[in-house]
């Protein structure tokens, strides 16, 4: 079974850049999010190894949607009307757990899962695939809803992605090798680029590991 110690980590790069061959995603202020669906269970795994589901009932019941047995990498998150994200309300909702308070918060503070990657697909375990083929994968097993969002990913352009992510108040970018693997661990096929000016300074974690 994939667990969150075998998820791939991205290496702090300091400046953006545009390559051939790499996709560049926008980085998410959210939980990194192992989802895993094996028949009517779902998991909602963060990276520290803890179980989410009651917490963010309405993230499992969309996952549980899904036709099919998978395990995805995904960002969870609670955004703003403008789009983004919100690391106080989910902190907010991450704390809630009884019953009739997760009601509450899931009309207050909804959550959106972005899946950037699948790691398994029924008994395939798909990590010695490059990304490339993940993400065509991954693109054709569901639909984009207001609860889960692919992540597209622009290839080459890394330097206007992160221009973006500025425009936007992003905390970043996230910069991925097509023919990478999923490798267990923090990888140079995965580069990140933070956003110096982001508006929630304490995301940047400078000098520290994630």
């Amino acid at each position: 079974m994939i667990e969150a110690g075998d998820l791939m980590l991205a290496t702090l790069t300091r400046a953006p850049f545009s390559r051939e061959g790499w996709i560049f995603e926008l980085k998410y202020d959210g939980y990194r999010c192992l989802a895993r669906k094996a028949g009517e269970r779902v998991d909602l795994i963060s990276r520290n190894g803890s179980v989410m589901n009651r917490s963010f009932p309405d993230i499992v019941d969309a996952v549980a949607s899904v036709p099919g047995d998978f395990v995805w990498d995904a960002e969870l998150t609670v955004d703003e009307p403008t789009g983004q994200s919100s690391f106080e309300r989910l902190q907010l909702r991450a704390r809630t757990s009884v019953e009739m308070r997760v009601r509450a918060a899931l009309r207050q503070h909804p959550a959106r899962l972005y899946v950037f990657d699948a790691l398994a697909a029924g008994n395939h375990d798909l990590r010695s695939r490059p990304l490339v083929d993940r993400k065509e994968l991954l693109r054709d097993s569901f639909e984009n809803t207001s609860v889960l969002v692919y992540v597209t990913g622009i290839a080459t352009a890394g330097d206007w992605v992160f221009e973006q992510a500025q425009a936007l108040d992003f905390e970043g970018m996230v910069a991925k090798r097509l023919d990478s693997t999923y490798q267990r661990g923090r990888s140079n096929d995965w580069l990140k680029v933070k956003f110096a000016g982001y508006s929630r300074p304490a995301a940047l974690g400078w000098g520290r590991k994630e």
